[in-house]
């Protein structure tokens, strides 16, 4: 057993000189660097929240849930309502009630006089109010907004590259990787939830487009063929 053993790292030496023309994996040249994108996203809807509180006598839930579904529409049948929000209690005079947030996309046409419509739709015991309207933009003009930052940082390392390919030539540089890091954050809500805001909505002979702003960034690697594979290239 000793002997085999000896025996094999004798055949190991014997066999650097083998080894010793074999190259080890060639460094590469890297250039990193943050880009950033930044675009503005104008959108023509409003999420409009409806505060909901309503007392329940001999009506069962599903009843009272219908009720409120059909006074929203009476509201504006321009979006869909969905109630994001839904809490049951008693009162001092134990008297049960329930307490509903709604929320729906509306076009900016269906916000003027909304909050006369929900005084008209109110009754005792069952009132409604418009809590607040926020500016966001909708899921598919994010999605296109941030696939557009995308490209534009695309464009942005394509710039890189062509400049280093200018300036050194014989290096050839290529896109090593990008690394676009965690999705952008959507932009805060452009609030108009005051009076004063809404009158002036309703007076607008023509929709107002609100603006967002949103950015992307990201990490970009950029590196040069390495010197052995560039001999072969060019020769």
């Amino acid at each position: 057993m000793i002997k085999s053993f000896w025996l094999f790292i004798i055949s190991l030496f014997l066999a650097l000189p083998a080894f010793a023309d074999i190259d080890p994996a060639p460094l590469l040249n890297k250039v990193s660097l943050q880009l950033q994108a930044d675009q503005w996203v104008t959108t023509n809807t409003a999420l409009v929240y409806v505060g909901v509180n309503a007392a329940i006598n001999d009506q069962g839930m599903g009843a009272i849930q219908n009720d409120v579904m059909n006074k929203l529409k009476q509201l504006s049948d321009k979006g869909d309502w969905h109630m994001i929000a839904f809490n049951r209690s008693l009162d001092q005079s134990g008297l049960e009630r329930v307490q509903i947030t709604a929320q729906a996309r509306l076009p900016q046409n269906e916000l003027s006089g909304l909050r006369d419509k929900a005084k008209k739709i109110s009754k005792p015991g069952e009132t409604y109010t418009i809590d607040n309207v926020a500016f966001t933009p909708a899921e598919d003009e994010l999605q296109k907004a941030n696939a557009d930052l995308r490209n534009n940082l695309y464009l942005q390392a394509k710039a890189e590259i062509d400049s280093l390919n200018k300036i050194y030539p014989e290096q050839k540089y290529y896109l090593y990787s990008i690394d676009f890091g965690a999705s952008p954050i959507a932009p805060a809500p452009m609030v108009a939830g005051n009076q004063i805001m809404m009158a002036k909505m309703a007076g607008a002979s023509a929709p107002v487009q609100v603006g967002n702003k949103v950015s992307m960034q990201a990490t970009v690697v950029i590196a040069s063929f390495p010197d052995v594979i560039l001999q072969k290239i060019n020769h």
